[in-house]
């Protein structure tokens, strides 16, 4: 960073990470500014509602910032490697969708076949946009570092930059020499080594979804009964996928039973066996131990599902009042 960035982060407000001297990059945002707003009109934080361009400071929270992650980030070694995330073509060849997810908590979570990736706004190539709205809380600063750090980690090659204006990643206007002299200038504002000027959660590049999800149902620091059973990402919503994914594993346990006590049924059928002692009181034994698994792991299913079933009731009753009431509330305000 140059003399007068660092004059300026004495004096409370950070330089632009960019260049502003890249022409077609300036035309193209100056003409973006002009004829459309870079935030949409209306989104949602929880249950309550938000006007990106009438609260863009809130907003700029919601679009960059990562608490989840931050908020276990001393057991993310548990769910990534402190490396750059693999390029875009390189995910492709390792057989992932490329998932858009406007949720920067879930920028570069992968999850079997699927990796989930933030587009890159068009606020983050603008260094007037900068200037104004970023430099001026350290959070906000680095978090959008971080972002256009993942950037620079995704998007390597030009076919690269193929693959991310397919997918919607990057906007079909931007052209490879354009993006080189963009991360030129940006990777120029970067120490790289020590990466202290982006936010803690870049220090890890790609994250798995199954870890993040036991992370954050077990450990104490975000450990609650709506992330025991939600986990970090909840999938779908329905009791068949939820049992899928976590008892799954009952299925291949009752086919190695099945595979033992017809060995043994088979084994009790021979003369040499059918007198055998030992023998026969391992197989007593082990079927009766098979048929308390299986009474065992059905009323498991029962009371989990028993369970789930009273939790969904209850949050939904309890945020049903919760938001009646801020209604009446501000109903009875004005």
């Amino acid at each position: 960073m140059d003399g007068h960035g660092i004059r300026e982060e004495v004096l409370g407000k950070l330089s632009p990470p960019i260049s502003r001297t890249n022409p077609r990059m300036m035309e193209v945002s100056s003409t973006r500014r002009k004829f459309e707003s870079f935030h949409p009109a209306i989104t949602f934080q929880g249950a309550q509602f938000l006007r990106p361009n009438r609260d863009p400071g809130t907003y700029l929270a919601l679009d960059l910032m990562t608490p989840r992650l931050n908020a276990i980030h001393q057991h993310l070694w548990l769910a990534g490697l402190p490396n750059a995330a693999r390029p875009l073509h390189r995910q492709k060849l390792l057989g992932r969708n490329i998932s858009v997810t406007e949720d920067p908590d879930e920028h570069l979570v992968w999850f079997e076949a699927q990796i989930f990736i933030k587009p890159l706004s068009d606020f983050l190539l603008d260094y007037d946009y900068w200037n104004d709205n970023l430099c001026s809380d350290q959070e906000l600063y680095k978090s959008a570092c971080g972002l256009l750090l993942s950037y620079a980690w995704l998007v390597r090659h030009q076919s690269d930059l193929d693959i991310a204006k397919e997918s919607g990643l990057l906007s079909k206007n931007m052209e490879w020499i354009n993006w080189v002299e963009f991360l030129d200038g940006f990777l120029d504002n970067i120490n790289l080594s020590t990466l202290s000027q982006v936010n803690q959660r870049y220090k890890y590049g790609e994250l798995r979804l199954s870890r993040l999800n036991t992370i954050y149902r077990v450990i104490p620091p975000t450990y609650s009964i709506k992330n025991f059973v939600r986990g970090y990402k909840s999938g779908s919503t329905w009791y068949n996928a939820f049992f899928e994914r976590h008892f799954k594993w009952m299925l291949a346990v009752f086919a190695v039973l099945s595979v033992f006590l017809s060995a043994l049924q088979v084994g009790l059928a021979t003369r040499m066996l059918q007198d055998n002692g030992p023998f026969q009181r391992v197989s007593y034994g082990f079927a009766l131990a098979s048929v308390i698994a299986v009474v065992g792991s059905i009323a498991l299913v029962f009371f989990v599902w028993l369970g789930l079933f009273w939790y969904c009731l209850i949050s939904t009753w309890s945020n049903d009042r919760a938001v009646n009431r801020g209604i009446r509330t501000t109903v009875s305000s004005l």
